[in-house]
């Protein structure tokens, strides 16, 4: 009988384990904030606040090994925040532009093909991190990109867009 209730409170601590707590899932933003460029032309798009939740699940799980805290890895002196993306070429501070960049990366100034060098959904073979990935899973994390900036307190203040 002890070993049964041992193994059921186990199993409980592990199936509890299994949700997802994290600030993403219970934070509701305002309009204004979910409110991001859409494409070089001027026009914007409003996330809902699921899409910037499965934009937020999806970068911590497959970008952050690189992007930790808004940071590039492999050039510190670009980061995921807007001015920087702003100075790339072409620019990457809309979604469609980021869609784009997780299709077909390129080096910041343009020049280069990075479909060996980032991670990219049209190179599964090398980078398995965004096999699974929709188009919808591709603008929900380009959507989170463009409004993390925006909330610092979100991300502890420790954020270094």
């Amino acid at each position: 009988m002890v070993k049964r209730l041992i193994l059921t409170a186990i199993a409980a601590v592990f199936f509890f384990l299994q949700f997802p707590i994290h600030n993403a899932t219970a934070l509701e933003l305002n309009e204004k904030t979910r409110t991001i460029p859409l494409a070089e032309d001027g026009q914007e798009t409003t996330l809902s606040d699921q899409q910037l939740a499965n934009g937020n699940r999806l970068f911590i799980r497959e970008c952050t090994q690189c992007h930790l805290q808004g940071k590039t890895k492999t050039n510190n002196n670009v980061s995921l925040g807007l001015e920087d993306l702003a100075g790339a070429e072409p620019r990457r501070d809309n979604l469609l532009a980021i869609v784009d960049y997780l299709k077909q990366p390129t080096s910041y100034d343009g020049e280069d093909d990075y479909t060996e060098f980032h991670v990219n959904v049209n190179r599964p073979d090398i980078y398995p991190e965004l096999r699974d990935f929709t188009e919808e899973d591709l603008y929900d994390v380009s959507g989170y990109v463009l409004v993390a900036p925006k909330l610092d307190s979100y991300w502890g203040g420790s954020i270094y867009f």
